[in-house]
């Protein structure tokens, strides 16, 4: 069982024992997306992942080493969206015309994705079309590092899965996004 106060705002954050972390991921195993299919989709190493649940059968309460960015991604993955907001998301009137201002290969697995141009990202990011939608804010959301950040955005490499967490801003789906071979919608629920 996973605790609550695990999928809060980083502010808020308690990390998850190794022992919820695998939870997660054994969760995703169980609906089709083993380690490999599991890195492909969402270009989560294998490795990061073990270290993350390292010992979970024998020492469960051992604290993970998983980065906040990295499990907000997999509590959205299984249907606990946007914990950074507290499950809010940005108001946007016509969410058509924010997917509009990027390509189609922007919204996929990580194994499709094409990463948006610096020109993209400044229609989008600290532009004033979202009140919430500036770097220092989602810098703050996700204890990233501005500098690194904005030099991804300026540079049109930004990752997947930090991209991820941002168009989740917005109430895009991300389990919808990367997650193409469910049969159902996937959600986790404490027993």
């Amino acid at each position: 069982m996973i605790r609550e106060n695990v999928f809060t705002s980083y502010e808020n954050w308690t990390k998850p024992f190794v022992s919820e972390v695998a939870e997660i991921i054994n969760l995703l195993k169980d609906h089709g997306y083993d380690a490999n299919k599991l890195a492909l989709v969402t270009g989560l190493q294998e490795k990061n992942v073990s270290s993350w649940t390292a010992k979970y059968k024998k020492e469960p309460f051992n604290v993970s080493t998983i980065p906040y960015p990295c499990w907000c991604f997999l509590a959205a993955l299984v249907g606990r969206q946007n914990i950074a907001m507290s499950g809010e998301v940005i108001k946007v009137e016509d969410i058509r015309r924010v997917l509009r201002l990027f390509k189609p290969t922007a919204f996929g697995a990580r194994n499709t994705f094409v990463c948006p141009t610096s020109e993209q990202f400044a229609k989008l990011i600290d532009n004033g079309l979202f009140e919430e939608m500036t770097a220092q804010n989602i810098c703050e959301l996700f204890n990233w590092n501005p500098s690194q950040f904005i030099e991804s955005l300026q540079t049109g490499k930004l990752p997947f899965l930090n991209w991820c967490l941002i168009v989740m801003m917005l109430g895009i789906n991300i389990q919808k996004m990367v997650l193409k071979d469910l049969e159902a919608p996937l959600e986790y629920v404490a027993e």
